[in-house]
């Protein structure tokens, strides 16, 4: 499967940290909206694209609203396909009575909705929790079911399947968006890909509560003001929860960190997080990047970024011509997050305590002009290797 990489840098004085991989695919185009379904659907583009599929009338006995497909005429090998791509179908129908969220992963109707194309080929199904889009924002409560087995592509023909289900209820209603993928071997035209990102980033529901009236506004006490009686002290903030849906994972601002707002041509060098500050005793920038490892350029597939030269010796190049002098120092990587039974993938340095400081070079110590990623990684210990590149269920 093609794999997007996130890299981490972060710098304190002259300190060094990256690198870890997750999936991403491509940008989106292709919107259909329905104000009676009560929903906004969005296609993936790139490559083949996808179409929509002209209603059919069998779907009506399922629910089905709306369907695509994205189907091959030619593999990336050059041969002709034979059924490979993959398919779309969103039903909206009348929730069952009794049918709440947390049985909805069990239901034997939403469970066949899925893998009633499988016809008793399909192997285990995985069930997640997580969030979607509703009423213009994140943070509305879905479930993802996901299984494999063999069942039939686009020509009929049985062949492996990777079948993906997104299912919420809302205003009484059950959506359900179900999502085949039949790709190639090592899925070279991106389907499992397309999937996958669909599951998390192209389905949006309208409105998901009923409007309620704001509550009248209380006079503010005189416990609230300040000691000046301006107003309230400053409030110290707290952690800020920020997921990633399309890229399926999600992560936790420390209060104490500062985030900055990323610009557009940022966010066209992948840029998905940024903060930084600065005081009298030093500074600090941190950066997450999500660069897409399967891009088209002009129909033609790019080659994925080499991603180890970027985080090492690119860096190297470019962070010593501009800091061309003074000490530079790196911090001792934990070996598990300071929380004790945290799930996470990213553990930065703890860079409050002095003991984990590591000095490279002095600031009298010549720097080599040119180094390799062994040298950064064995020998300055400015980039940290992972010991587990897969993350998530199945390695995604």
């Amino acid at each position: 499967m093609s794999r997007t990489y996130l890299i981490a840098s972060c710098w304190l004085l002259l300190g060094l940290a990256a690198t870890l991989v997750i999936s991403l695919p491509g940008a989106t185009a292709k919107e259909w909206e329905s104000q009676e379904q009560n929903v906004i659907v969005v296609l993936p583009e790139g490559g083949s694209p996808w179409e929509w599929l002209a209603f059919n009338s069998a779907w009506g006995k399922l629910s089905i609203v709306k369907g695509a497909k994205r189907e091959l005429t030619t593999l990336k090998n050059g041969k002709p396909a034979t059924g490979e791509g993959a398919l779309m179908h969103l039903a909206v129908k009348k929730a069952p009575e009794g049918l709440t969220m947390d049985s909805l992963a069990a239901d034997q109707g939403v469970r066949d909705f899925l893998l009633k194309r499988f016809t008793g080929t399909n192997g285990s199904v995985e069930t997640e929790a997580l969030t979607m889009l509703a009423d213009g924002k994140d943070g509305h409560p879905a479930i993802i079911l996901r299984t494999e087995g063999k069942a039939s592509n686009l020509k009929g023909n049985k062949v492996k399947c990777e079948g993906i289900l997104l299912a919420t209820l809302a205003r009484g209603q059950l959506v359900m968006m179900r999502l085949y993928a039949f790709p190639t071997e090592f899925d070279s035209e991106g389907l499992s890909v397309d999937i996958n990102f669909m599951e998390g980033n192209c389905l949006e529901l309208i409105t998901a509560k009923v409007a309620k009236k704001a509550p009248a506004k209380k006079a503010e006490s005189k416990d609230a003001q300040g000691k000046d009686g301006k107003g309230a002290e400053e409030d110290e903030g707290e952690d800020e929860l920020i997921e990633f849906r399309a890229h399926r994972w999600k992560m936790i601002r420390d209060k104490k960190i500062k985030a900055i707002e990323i610009t557009e041509d940022e966010k066209l060098d992948y840029l998905m997080f940024k903060s930084g500050e600065s005081d009298q005793m030093g500074s600090y920038a941190f950066y997450i990047y999500g660069p897409a490892n399967t891009q088209y350029i002009d129909g033609v597939k790019a080659p994925p970024p080499d991603l180890l030269k970027w985080i090492s010796t690119s860096w190297w190049n470019h962070f010593t011509n501009t800091h061309p002098k003074g000490e530079l120092a790196t911090w001792k990587w934990p070996k598990k997050p300071a929380t004790k039974g945290a799930k996470t993938f990213l553990t930065l340095p703890y860079m409050e305590e002095e003991k984990n400081r590591v000095v490279v070079f002095k600031k009298d110590k010549k720097r080599p002009v040119e180094v390799g990623s062994k040298e950064m990684i064995k020998k300055f210990g400015f980039v940290a290797k992972v010991k587990d590149n897969k993350i998530g269920k199945r390695g995604k």
